[in-house]
């Protein structure tokens, strides 16, 4: 069984490996054929070439955005759970923390990226911010249906076999919201990036948004796409780390069970 599934699972990444390369090879053959000026859509190989000639210059921008979508992503998970637990447990709350958070996260964030950079100038802070905020809502969402939404007979399970308030939110809520946080992460860790790529593109001296910036001013397109390029891989590389973090161990999960 085991093995038929890992097989299952090597032809899926054969599909998609063999569809990846199919679209390279027209992008590649189909823009020469049709004249395609380099400027407005370079060929595959030159984005190519170009990443590896700029592949330090990639590295350290890509270092700082990275640190700034992290460490915005890790407040948003802390300050989501903390805003979680307080409408859960302080039903009062409840009606004034949700609608403040649902009207301020209908507020493009990018219309108020200007305000970040006048506010914290042009250094870290901007981007972190701004990757928290986008970051947040999806985070205190999953947060609160995780802790609440579990079945009443299975708290009052736990009362019965002697579990205080602290136990059952320990061994019960927190363990039942630990699948909902890796969802939200997942949903949460490309908006952290991209809050911090608009900082950068708003006022950053440094970044992979900065580089691309510095791409578009240059009209060099090889060197835009090939930042675009780095920065997929960064998010690629993120999801599949908590997605293997799931696999590793969150192997009750009814949903890997199923697998």
């Amino acid at each position: 069984m085991m093995l038929a599934r890992r097989l299952a699972a090597l032809q899926r990444l054969g599909r998609s490996a063999a569809g990846f390369a199919l679209i390279l090879a027209a992008w590649q053959w189909g823009a020469e054929w049709l004249g395609i000026p380099a400027y407005i859509l370079p060929l595959p190989s030159a984005i190519a070439a170009r990443f590896w000639e700029t592949r330090a210059v990639q590295l350290e921008h890509l270092g700082v955005t990275a640190m700034t979508t992290v460490l915005g992503l890790a407040i948003a998970l802390f300050v989501g759970v903390l805003l979680a637990l307080a409408v859960i447990y302080v039903k009062a709350l409840q009606a004034i923390v949700m609608p403040i958070l649902a009207a301020f996260n209908s507020v493009p964030k990018i219309a108020i990226a200007p305000l970040f950079v006048i506010w914290f100038g042009l250094g870290l802070e901007p981007k972190i911010v701004l990757a928290f905020l986008l970051a947040l809502f999806p985070v205190f969402v999953n947060s609160v249906t995780g802790l609440a939404e579990i079945e009443p007979d299975m708290l009052d399970l736990s009362r019965l076999a002697g579990g205080t308030p602290f136990r059952i939110f320990l061994k019960v809520r927190l363990m039942h919201a630990v699948p909902y946080l890796t969802d939200a992460v997942k949903v949460a860790f490309p908006l952290a990036l991209v809050g911090s790529i608009v900082g950068e593109f708003i006022g950053g001296n440094s970044g992979i948004g900065y580089l691309i910036l510095s791409g578009q001013f240059n009209l060099d397109t090889p060197l835009v796409f090939a930042a675009l390029a780095s920065i997929t891989a960064f998010t690629t590389l993120g999801i599949g780390v908590v997605a293997l973090l799931e696999r590793l161990f969150l192997r009750w999960r009814p949903s890997r069970r199923a697998r």
